[in-house]
């Protein structure tokens, strides 16, 4: 007799004698086993990787922008710092050269504020695509059960909402992640979410009916929109005996960010602080329109979800994660920095660590890195897997792969740091770094089929060093070039037949 999960698709054929319907679901722990055999889903081998039947797969084909680069495009290469820099990251990390050329399928849909800082490089097919394989070895150091997604620095969610989105795309239908528990300091963020799970549909029409009504006075609304943040945390804090005060607090926060100059900041009452930018009223138009659509599929995304989302600090999240869990730290960052650090100084991570203060809810310099480090630690002991993404500054990257070595030759530690350049700028590198965690085997060896799997789609062959090499293909610049200068040769041949162009 074939028994199924009515929420995950998993399927076994059983035999026994007692009724098997209404069991909890072994493998997401949050379904129900129903009698019979689903339309749609999939088994558990032997080797606790699932076999997926006629699972629906998102369309999913990375898109392609930007040109290519080489090293000299980049500043923290430059410069004799920047080439010795260059050495350490050829030697110690894999790095990805065209992370930032390709991107997931419509990669600002979920982009609900905007601009919002830290968050385009979640987008991008190389933060999925691991993600992605990551829970599929985890799945199977799980013996067959799914992973939850720990997000402790959850933003703005480009993170879970692309995997909850394009996951299914990597795993052959298969859910990567039974549910998303997640933390930040931004109570607005927060009370967002949980505002749009209260709301559901009306969300985004009680959302632009205030929305329409402030642009039509932009500046005097911005300005006093600002002043009224200075008691929305403890709105927000009281959403449970008033739940309308709540959700226009968190009304007023995507309004101010969606108009303002660069992006926002939290003051350390939790007030906004912003500058209001100048648009057209045909502007304003299309930008509530672009809200609407945006909203709307964060909205659905959080509706369909099972989730624990919460304003905290991320060390009370991440007290949360159990060892089948993955956690993925987008971590506040410091300043970046170049500049080589000692690969056995005491705490790497402190070494150069500035805050930067780029979210304005807390110091994010030596102490918060360390303070980090030491969570991830803790996690991995207890057999957690962490991603951890920040600057790639040599202290942090020493630090991270200090988490990693278990069991792991120093010569392989390198594959467990991916490397590449910030989508916004050309001055500062990111990393993305793998601590599989104890006891897991499968995601210990998964970086190696990453850097495979990125090839095949369409990445630079990493393991090959392709974007260090010297360019044997001119590009379309290069070629337009190219070809002017034989067409001025051929010109000057015709004139001139003495004309010799050695």
């Amino acid at each position: 007799m074939h028994i199924h999960c009515d929420r995950c698709g998993f399927e076994r054929v059983y035999t026994g004698a007692q009724n098997q319907d209404g069991m909890p679901c072994a493998v997401c722990g949050l379904g129900r086993m129903r009698n019979g055999r689903p339309a749609r889903g999939f088994t558990i081998g032997a080797d606790f990787r699932p076999a997926p039947h006629d699972m629906l797969v998102p369309n999913y084909h990375a898109v392609r922008t930007g040109t290519r680069s080489t090293p000299s495009d980049f500043h923290y290469f430059a410069a004799i710092q920047g080439t010795a820099y260059q050495a350490f990251v050829q030697e110690h990390t894999s790095y990805v050269g065209a992370f930032t050329n390709l991107l997931v399928p419509d990669s600002e849909q979920f982009a609900w504020l905007t601009p919002y800082t830290g968050n385009k490089h979640n987008r991008t097919h190389f933060t999925q695509l691991a993600l992605a394989r990551v829970a599929q070895a985890k799945f199977v150091d799980n013996k067959g059960r799914l992973p939850r997604l720990i997000e402790p620095f959850v933003g703005s969610g480009q993170i879970w909402l692309n995997s909850a989105c394009w996951g299914k795309a990597f795993t052959g239908g298969v859910q990567p992640f039974a549910s998303v528990v997640a933390g930040d300091l931004n109570h607005y963020v927060i009370g967002s979410y949980w505002t749009m799970r209260r709301l559901g549909a009306r969300f985004v029409d009680e959302y632009l009916k205030l929305a329409e009504a402030w642009d039509a006075d932009l500046h005097q609304r911005f300005a006093q929109l600002v002043e009224e943040t200075r008691t929305a945390k403890g709105e927000l804090a009281r959403a449970g005996e008033n739940p309308a005060l709540a959700m226009m607090a968190c009304f007023k926060y995507i309004w101010l960010v969606n108009r303002c100059v660069r992006g926002t900041k939290l003051s350390p009452g939790g007030a906004v602080t912003a500058t209001c930018e100048d648009r057209t009223a045909g502007e304003l138009a299309a930008l509530r329109a672009q809200e609407r659509e945006r909203l709307g599929a964060v909205r659905d995304k959080v509706v369909g979800t099972v989730f624990d989302f919460e304003c905290r600090d991320f060390r009370r999240t991440c007290e949360l994660a159990e060892p089948g869990d993955i956690v993925f730290m987008d971590c506040p960052f410091p300043d970046f920095s170049n500049g080589l650090v000692p690969g056995d100084a005491v705490s790497p991570e402190t070494v150069g660590s500035r805050s930067a203060n780029t979210y304005g809810t807390g110091d994010d310099g030596a102490d918060f890195q360390k303070a980090i480090v030491d969570v991830a630690r803790e996690l991995s002991r207890e057999g957690v897997t962490v991603l951890l993404c920040n600057f790639a500054n040599p202290g942090l990257v020493h630090a991270y792969q200090r988490l990693v070595a278990n069991g792991v030759a120093a010569r392989d530690l390198k594959y467990y740091t991916f490397t590449y350049r910030s989508p916004a700028t050309t001055t500062e590198a990111y990393q993305l770094t793998v601590v599989p965690g104890v006891g897991n085997r499968a995601v210990t060896a998964s970086p190696r089929q990453i850097l495979a799997d990125w090839h095949q789609h369409g990445g630079d062959d990493v393991l090959a060093g392709e974007f260090f090499a010297p360019r044997q293909v001119l590009d379309e610049t290069e070629m337009d070039f190219q070809l002017q200068y034989d067409a001025q040769q051929e010109r000057r041949e015709e004139e001139d037949s003495d004309y010799d162009p050695q």
